[in-house]
């Protein structure tokens, strides 16, 4: 009796289970059928999506090609109005870039430095007012980096002046003043400070407190300025390299060199064009 009952139990349970996994197996087809029907309706969607964007892509590079083709006709008109290239103007570009690198590499320079390189800016000067003159300068690239260029020149000039002024205080002497560092830098040239104050200075011994002294710093680009330990042949030979042409700067300035060897610290001297 027992054994039959617990034969039924057996039966009951194996036969539940299955109608368990059948039920759930036909609830996974559902599932199935279900998640198709949806991959399928995205899918739909997607191409119908893909065929509008296709088209407005299409429009959109339509669009792109009538501005680029504008965008051309522009160039051209421009180029032909500054009457040059795209190769002349890129060009003109690399001069203006190339400028602007010496003028940055003169404004890493010592003042002292700076004043000895004047020749330099006036030569960057000119060459930029030789840019300003093409019709290229006046697109806004070129002429931003033009004025850039002109601002750094301004500023270098200010950093190389002609002359500087000195207010004279008590004890000072032109001996003295000539060595200071932010005069000369050397005492034997006190006679370019005396001469430079002839108006002021009647005798280089008597000068007085709050007297403002010129003191010049540039000199011409066809001038050399006499320092201690020069002499003529030496002077030659840096301008010329040559210190045989020693007697054509002797006759360029007679006036003031009263012998061949003699010449003295802070005379200014005529260089003649070799």
């Amino acid at each position: 009796m027992t054994k039959g009952i617990t034969s039924m139990l057996v039966l009951l349970f194996v036969f539940g289970v299955a109608t368990s996994a059948v039920a759930q197996e036909e609830m996974t087809r559902e599932e199935y059928a279900s998640r198709l029907a949806d991959y399928t309706g995205r899918e739909a969607k997607a191409k119908a999506d893909i065929v509008t964007l296709d088209a407005s892509i299409s429009g959109l590079e339509g669009q792109i090609s009538g501005v680029q083709k504008q965008i051309d006709e522009l160039n051209a008109l421009i180029l032909a109005t500054i009457e040059s290239t795209e190769a002349g103007v890129r060009e003109f570009g690399q001069q203006i870039d190339g400028l602007l690198r010496q003028l940055e590499g003169l404004a890493a320079l010592a003042p002292e430095e700076l004043q000895r390189r004047r020749g330099e800016l006036k030569e960057a000067g000119m060459a930029l007012d030789e840019l300003r003159m093409s019709k290229i300068s006046a697109l806004p690239e070129m002429d931003a980096k033009i004025d850039r260029a002109q601002r750094i020149l301004d500023e270098l000039w200010m950093r190389a002046p002609d002359s500087i002024t000195y207010e004279v205080v008590k004890g000072d002497h032109l001996w003295g003043i000539s060595s200071k560092t932010e005069v000369y830098d050397d005492p034997y040239m006190w006679p370019r400070l005396y001469r430079a104050n002839r108006e002021q200075i009647k005798d280089p011994d008597m000068i007085y407190p709050s007297q403002v002294l010129n003191v010049p710093i540039a000199i011409g680009e066809s001038q050399y300025l006499v320092t201690s330990g020069d002499f003529l042949s030496s002077i030659a030979s840096a301008v010329y390299n040559d210190p045989t042409m020693w007697h054509k700067i002797y006759k360029a300035n007679a006036e003031q060199i009263i012998e061949p060897g003699l010449i003295f610290p802070a005379q200014v001297l005529e260089i003649p064009s070799n």
